[in-house]
């Protein structure tokens, strides 16, 4: 098996190339600057704008109604005895 593959590899590499490499960076870079150009202007840059503006505003109520309810949240103690995740809480009910 692995000298059939060894010989259809050395096949390969003896064929001319079916496509060639010279300019082949410039035509992908040209090819990336059509779509962009055709994708960048008009609805799409506005629509792109406004959602970008609405994450934005919602992110920013997330992150202000989450630190009112941290602020709001008592402080447990560090050695309190009603905290529902302390080990001897969890130990008791165990039983």
């Amino acid at each position: 098996m692995t000298d059939k593959l060894d010989a259809l590899l050395a096949q390969l590499r003896d064929l001319p190339s079916d496509h060639p490499l010279i300019g082949l960076e410039l035509r992908v870079q040209a090819g990336i600057g059509r779509h962009a150009s055709r994708h960048a202007g008009g609805a799409g840059g506005s629509l792109r704008a406004a959602m970008v503006g609405l994450a934005l505003m919602l992110g920013a109520g997330v992150g202000a109604f989450s630190a009112a309810s941290a602020m709001a949240a008592p402080k447990a103690g560090l050695f309190a005895a009603a905290d529902a995740l302390a080990p001897s809480t969890l130990l008791d009910s165990a039983r």
